[in-house]
């Protein structure tokens, strides 16, 4: 595997380079692709009145939460070899795993409470298995940004712009992380497409809420197998970053 992604990288090394250098480095892994509101995060709206401000912050900062662990989670495994990412890519990891923690302090800045700062790995093949964790983070990130366009409408339903602003900031980083974890699946030839496949985002859920099942089902929330902590191993590393406040 680790050969052929290496082959793989060298003949993607300009489309790498300008996804790394463009999209990643106002980024961060999404691994935002996290979300949730049931009796741990909220009430799940539904067609129901949108949930409060405080939920629905609440519910993002658990989703950055559980980012931030989960990639810590992996980069570990790639420097110690257990998890087969090159130099370029464990690099596109960690500006994202920053950008993360920059979502989740600025949002519990803003009086947001994670419900949950510990989370489950059903599969440890996500962080071992190079197809396997690819496609668990594209998902996720689309599942991210489906929550932070969610919570954009509400916020703007509950008569606050500034924060559809923040939401809709987050969700461009969210959006950028998808296509750079598309890149790298594609140079893997884990899938197969184009990175940037998409003209406009779509609005996967309608509200914050609807984000639950499918944490859920991927087993981070509520689920059985080994414990992951916040912030997870491994120091933060901001080399390159910039514009870490909105």
């Amino acid at each position: 595997m680790v050969k052929e992604i290496n082959q793989t990288n060298e003949r993607g090394t300009s489309r790498r380079s300008f996804l790394t250098g463009a999209a990643l480095a106002g980024a961060g892994l999404g691994l935002g692709a996290l979300t949730g509101a049931n009796s741990a995060f909220g009430k799940t709206t539904g067609g129901d009145p949108c949930e409060s401000v405080q939920e629905i912050i609440n519910i993002a900062a658990t989703a950055e939460a559980l980012a931030v662990t989960l990639l810590g989670e992996a980069l570990q495994n790639a420097a110690s070899g257990k998890l087969a990412l090159n130099d370029e890519e464990q690099q596109a990891l960690r500006a994202a795993r920053a950008q993360e923690q920059e979502h989740y302090a600025h949002l519990t800045r803003l009086g947001a409470k994670a419900s949950t700062t510990t989370f489950t790995l059903s599969d440890p093949k996500i962080v071992t298995d190079v197809p396997t964790f690819l496609k668990t983070l594209i998902a996720l990130e689309e599942d991210s940004i489906a929550l932070y366009l969610a919570a954009a409408q509400e916020f703007a339903i509950l008569g606050h712009p500034e924060r559809s602003e923040l939401a809709l900031a987050i969700t461009s980083v969210e959006a950028a992380h998808r296509v750079a974890a598309r890149s790298f699946a594609i140079d893997a030839g884990v899938i197969t497409g184009l990175p940037n496949d998409v003209a406009f985002q779509q609005a996967k859920f309608s509200s914050v809420g609807q984000a639950t099942a499918a944490l859920r089902e991927m087993g981070f929330i509520g689920g059985e197998g080994t414990g992951l902590t916040y912030p997870g191993p491994g120091a933060l590393d901001y080399s390159g970053m910039k514009d870490l406040t909105p």
